[in-house]
Formats: C-alpha cells, sequence, structure tokens
C-alpha cells in the first residue's frame, strides 16, 4: 500500500478548489508561488524519527497558512475594480437609449465625446443584486451600426452587463443622461393609432410664430401671430417688434395676451426703450414697463429720449415720474440736462427743469460739437463717397479721420461717455462715437447712430451710393454691413443682419467710416522727421517727380495780401538733395502781419518757416485748424483735387508768449500708388 504523503493531499485539495476568472499573468504568478512551497522529492526512510514528524507537520503548517492566504487573494481578485469603457472594444459611432418608454438616438460626435469624457473612468464592481429594476437602457454602436456595448441601469447604483451585476457610482450617468435623454435626441414615431396626440404641438407653434415675425413689417400678419399666441406661443418677441415699428394697437392686443412689458432681447432693449411712439410708451406704462431700466449701452428710455431729440418722448416719461436728474449712464455723474444743453436743444432743457433737473456744478454747458446733428438722408443727397475719401462727411465741418483725441478736450469739451471696446476705446460726443485704439492718440473710426426720424434703408443707400463693394456678417453683434472700399477708408452702413426684410424696408441704423492703416499720417510723419533732421537727400525721393513741391509761407499759395495773383517758389525732385547749399535769394512771399517780403535763401527760409522744433500739439487730417481759415481747405481742394494733407499744429512757438502759434500742412498727391509731397505750406500767428 501505498503510504499517505500529506502534501499530496494538499495538492489535490488546492486543484478541485474553484478557479477564479484570472489573466494569464496573475494565474502565472499563483502557480510559481504553489511550486516554490513544496517539498522536496526525497525517498523517505523506512523508520521516522522525531525530528521528521516534526518537519512534516511544519510543512503541513505552512501549506495550510498558504491556502488561507490563496484563498484571501482569489476573493479580492473577484471583486477586483473594471471599468465601463473595459466592455467597449470598437469606437463608437452611435449611442442609443431607452427611459420612461421613450427612445433616443445620437451619433453627434459632440455627444460620443461626452459619454467618453464622463463614463470612461466609471469603476464596476460585481455584485449580486435581488428584486433590481432596470429601467434606463443605453447601446453602442460602431461605425458599422453594429452593437458594441449594451448596458441597463437601475434606479439605484447596480447596471447589468451581459447578464451580470455591477455596483457603480451613479454621479457619471446622470451627468451624462441629463445631457443626452433630452427633446434634442428624442426619436418621436408616427401614431397612425392616435394621430390626435401631438407632443410636440407647444414646438410646432412657437415655430410658426417665429416664421411670421421673421418677416418684413409690412408682410407680418398679426391676426395670425395672435393666433399662435392663443395657441401657446410667447407674445414677448412679438411685443418687442410690435413696440419698436410703433404698432400701438397690436401692443395694447399682445398686452392684453399676457406679453411681459419688461421683456428682454438681446441688447436688453425692453419694448420701452425700443419705441418712439409715445402712444405705445403710454400703453407700456400703464402696464407696468420700469421706465428705469438700463439696456445693454447703460441708457434708459429718458436718457435715449434725449439722445433721440424726441421732446414729447420725453415729456411723457417726465410726466410718468421718470427722474429729472438721470445720469447718461449709472456710473458716472453727467446728467441728462447736460446733454441737453450740449445739444443746445432748449425745448427739452426747458421740460427738464421744469421737473426739478438741477444744474450740475463744474459742467460746461456751452459750445460743443453735438450741436451738429447729422442726418444720412441730407448726406445722402451731397457727395457722400467723395467726402469719405478723404475721412470728411459731409455738412459736418467737425468729423474728420483721423482725429486728434487730444484736442477734443479743448474744442468740444469732455465726452460724456467713454467705454472699452475691442482692441480700443470708444469716446462719445453727443450723436458721434469716435474709436481709438489701444495705446493711440488718433481716433480711427468714426461711428453715428442714426435717430428717430432719420428714416433710411438699404434700397436708399444703393440707389444713391450704387452697389456696395461687400457685405458681410457681424455675428458677434448680428448685424449686416454694407461696404464701400475706397483707397484710403472704408465706408458702411449697419443693420439688423438676423432677419432678411426687402432691401425697402430694411432700415439703416448706423454710418460708419474707417481709416485704412497705414494711410497719408503715417507717411507725413515720415515727410516731417526728414525735414526735422534737414535730411534733404532721402527728403527728394517723396517729392511728386513731375509737380515739384511748392513753399507758401502764410498760406500763400496763389496770392498774397498785397497782390491778387503769386508765384509761390517751386522746387523739382532732383533740386531738393543740394537745397541747403543753394545761396539764392528767393522772393517766398510776404510776411502776414508787417508785409514785408519775405527774401532769404532755402536754407534760411527752412529754419524760419518749415517749423519742426517741438513735438506737434495736435495733427488735422484733410482740414485746417479751427484757428486757420477753413475756407482755405477749399482753395487746396481746388489746386489739388486729389490731394490730402496733413496739419501740424504748434503751440506758444514763441517763448513766454501763449497766444502765439504755427502751424505746418503738408500736402500730398498719389503717384503710381504712392503718396508724393507736393506742398509744405505755413501758416502763424505773431506779435
Amino acid at each position: 500500500m501505498k503510504k499517505l504523503n500529506h502534501l499530496e493531499q494538499l495538492d489535490e485539495h488546492l486543484r478541485i478548489m474553484p478557479k477564479p476568472n484570472l489573466n494569464k499573468e496573475r494565474e502565472l504568478q499563483i502557480k510559481r508561488t504553489i511550486l516554490n512551497t513544496r517539498a522536496a522529492n526525497i525517498k523517505p526512510k523506512k523508520k521516522r524519527n522525531y525530528k521528521g514528524i516534526a518537519a512534516t507537520i511544519g510543512a503541513l503548517a505552512a501549506a495550510f497558512i498558504f491556502s488561507l492566504l490563496l484563498y484571501g487573494a482569489l476573493g479580492k481578485e473577484q471583486q477586483s475594480t473594471l471599468l465601463l469603457t473595459n466592455f467597449i472594444e470598437d469606437e463608437v459611432s452611435k449611442i442609443s437609449g431607452e427611459l420612461n418608454g421613450n427612445t433616443y438616438t445620437s451619433d453627434d460626435q459632440a455627444i460620443i465625446n461626452l459619454f467618453y469624457e464622463t463614463m470612461e473612468d466609471t469603476e464596476l464592481v460585481e455584485t449580486v443584486a435581488s428584486d433590481t429594476q432596470f429601467a434606463e437602457t443605453l447601446e453602442v454602436y460602431n461605425n458599422q451600426n453594429q452593437l458594441i456595448g449594451a448596458f441597463h441601469f437601475s434606479d439605484s447604483n447596480v447596471v447589468m452587463i451581459d447578464g451580470k451585476q455591477y455596483e457603480m457610482n451613479t454621479a457619471e450617468w446622470q451627468n451624462f443622461k441629463e445631457v443626452f435623454y433630452t427633446d434634442e435626441y428624442l426619436v418621436v414615431e408616427d401614431s397612425e393609432d392616435e394621430p390626435e396626440e401631438q407632443p410636440e404641438e407647444s414646438i410646432n407653434v412657437e415655430e410658426l410664430i417665429d416664421q411670421e415675425l421673421a418677416k418684413a413689417p409690412s408682410e407680418r400678419d398679426w391676426d395670425t401671430i395672435l393666433g399662435h399666441i392663443q395657441e401657446g406661443a410667447n407674445p414677448d418677441r412679438a411685443l418687442q417688434l410690435a413696440a419698436k415699428d410703433n404698432l400701438d394697437t397690436v401692443v395694447e392686443s399682445l398686452l392684453l395676451a399676457g406679453a411681459d412689458p419688461n421683456s428682454l432681447d438681446k441688447n436688453k432693449d425692453t419694448p420701452l426703450t425700443l419705441t418712439t411712439s409715445t402712444e405705445v410708451a403710454s400703453l407700456l406704462i400703464e402696464n407696468g414697463a420700469n421706465i428705469e431700466h438700463r439696456n445693454a449701452r447703460d441708457y434708459n428710455a429718458l436718457v435715449l429720449a434725449v439722445y433721440g431729440h424726441q421732446t414729447e418722448m420725453a415729456k411723457l416719461l417726465l410726466e410718468a415720474n421718470a427722474n429729472p436728474n438721470t445720469t447718461v449712464t449709472s456710473n458716472n455723474d453727467v446728467t441728462v440736462l447736460w446733454m441737453a444743453s450740449k445739444f443746445n436743444d432748449q425745448s427739452i432743457k426747458d421740460l427738464l427743469i421744469q421737473h426739478g433737473a438741477e444744474l450740475v456744478e463744474g459742467y460746461e454747458y456751452e459750445g460743443w460739437m453735438a450741436s451738429e446733428i447729422p442726418t444720412l438722408e441730407e448726406m445722402l443727397t451731397a457727395d457722400l463717397l467723395s467726402y469719405a475719401s478723404i475721412g470728411r462727411l459731409p455738412n459736418l465741418m467737425t468729423i474728420q479721420l483721423p482725429a486728434d483725441s487730444s484736442i477734443f478736450p479743448n474744442h468740444y469739451g469732455e465726452a460724456f461717455e467713454s467705454f472699452t471696446v475691442e482692441n480700443g476705446v470708444a469716446d462719445v460726443y453727443g450723436d458721434h462715437l469716435f474709436i481709438k485704439s489701444g495705446g493711440e492718440n488718433l481716433y480711427t473710426k468714426y461711428q453715428y447712430e442714426l435717430n428717430p426720424g432719420d428714416n433710411v434703408t438699404v434700397n436708399d443707400i444703393e440707389a444713391a451710393l450704387g452697389q456696395p463693394s461687400s457685405t458681410y456678417m457681424d455675428e458677434a453683434n448680428g448685424l449686416r454691413y454694407l461696404s464701400y472700399s475706397l483707397d484710403h477708408y472704408e465706408l458702411r452702413f449697419s443693420f439688423d443682419g438676423t432677419v432678411t426684410y426687402p432691401k425697402e424696408e430694411t432700415a439703416i441704423l448706423s454710418l460708419e467710416l474707417l481709416y485704412k492703416q497705414p494711410g497719408i499720417v503715417e507717411h507725413a510723419e515720415t515727410v516731417f522727421d526728414l525735414l526735422a533732421t534737414r535730411n534733404m537727400t532721402e527728403l527728394a525721393n517723396h517729392v511728386h517727380p513731375e509737380k515739384g513741391v511748392v513753399f507758401a509761407p502764410f498760406l500763400q499759395l496763389n496770392s498774397t495780401p498785397l497782390t491778387e495773383e503769386h508765384e509761390p517758389v517751386i522746387f523739382q525732385a532732383n533740386e531738393i538733395s543740394g537745397l541747403l547749399q543753394n545761396k539764392t535769394v528767393y522772393h517766398w512771399g510776404d510776411h502776414g502781419s508787417s508785409g514785408l517780403p519775405i527774401d532769404m535763401s532755402p536754407a534760411e527760409y527752412l529754419d524760419n518757416y518749415v517749423y519742426t522744433k517741438q513735438e506737434p500739439d495736435s495733427i488735422f487730417i484733410n482740414q485746417q485748424d479751427l484757428s486757420g481759415p477753413e475756407f482755405f481747405t477749399d482753395i487746396i481742394r481746388g489746386e489739388y483735387p486729389d490731394a490730402h494733407m496733413v496739419q501740424y499744429s504748434f503751440n506758444e512757438t514763441i517763448p513766454g508768449d501763449d497766444l502765439s502759434w504755427l502751424q505746418l500742412t503738408l500736402i500730398f498727391e498719389p503717384y503710381n500708388n504712392e503718396w508724393k509731397l507736393v506742398g509744405i505750406l505755413h501758416n502763424a500767428w505773431t506779435p
């Protein structure tokens, strides 16, 4: 009989033990451990002594302890953590699910990415749960539309995959299903048995009212719109458009239908800040409109009324207890009375004072450019494109681009509002808005927002100016632009681009004039620096090769105070480089004060009449400084119809005399797509 070997019995017990589902690496590791604990295969002696028995008992004890450790290890392996995405081998191309009897599906990559991002780290631990109901299903498919994974979720923390149950943290699942199980991904099947059930009825009504509101004002059927509202459509946007179009009877009907008089559009305007009709405004106020609400520009209804020169609207608002000391914006102390005074709008000033407006000490109330209230209708009757080509606007002497912002406080007072725009700052002077880039002192963009009553449409613009160079949409503000691209400027007109109206009904909202950089200013700076350093050789390269450059003291371009006609001194481009060495005495003109002749050499003339000794105090583009005769601009136009000019103004050119001033004007004409110098003009006042 074979003698009993206790180690062999242990091996047999281990062999018949239930085996866990182990990966290859783990399985090999356990086998190696078992082999290392077996006793050596040595032939036993016929007689055993006590030492041998003790060794055997020790070996059995060691084996027993190892078996306990092994069972513990196996138990831990059975409770190992898996990831939800371990069950998905292929790339997911579509996700489908079921919740509360409804089916949802999507092949949107954003949803697929969300599935991976929120659930790929979800940990699963196998479990056995009883009486578990799995009401939520998620299936994922590959790009061949083959099912690659199905997950059944319970209302607790248990999910079933391939017939097995696992515990999980449900937070990730909740995050995903809140996005996925929504109407956007709901699959709605037509039911022939129950055609009367239309779960999307309210959505259809909203779509129908939006379609009607998207039409041109003359084409909207307000009876149809009111019908959709009775069927459940939201009336707020309809009220905003009806108020904007000043339809008082429609506004009254919409308010009766429950429209909110304080609803906001994308610019935070309410129906009250949109309307210019006192009838509409009265209805809105009677129905609870907030007269103090401020829109995205921080203007309330009274500010807009004063801004738009609407006397009757201002009167209505003041009688409805609008604050007569309302500030233009909420973060400054400039009041609407100050603005009305700057506009020289006496009727609104009187109304404000009658209702308790108080003068603000320290503010200047007169002499401001805002009294120039432009109308686009009038500008279209003039040669608007010709003015725009030199950075000007017709009938507006103070509008020019580029404009030196440093002179505005002296000439026009401080801006009543300044705010940050993309890459720069906008300063508001009444109806005029000037924009400069960050860190620069020149305004390079001008904007004028049309006032109520200035009714110009896209059709009017194209009829007066022809087809635009381009039209484009600015998604950031929802405006579309008609752009007329000129050689050195861009003239453009904005209108609401979110809805396509007929051209004869699409209202223009604003006019904008933009300076293209680099332009005449940058070229003039180069020439000024060459004159300051007396670099005549390089200056010659900037002189007009055919016309040369004219020198005119005291603006004596073609006449002097003592003669009707005057022949100015002209040097050709090839004479400029040797100008300082030229000893010839020329008669340049007559002194503006004494009338004495100005007879001197070129070097002496440059030292006395081409002033570059200090930095300019201000710069004017294509017009004279207000201290000089404005009519001279027209003289230059007559002599040089295609010219652009840059005037440098200097203050206190005589030390100690703060009334002394001097102007240096550089005139340029285009030649072979380059600016060439044709004139250097001088003007000054001296004791």
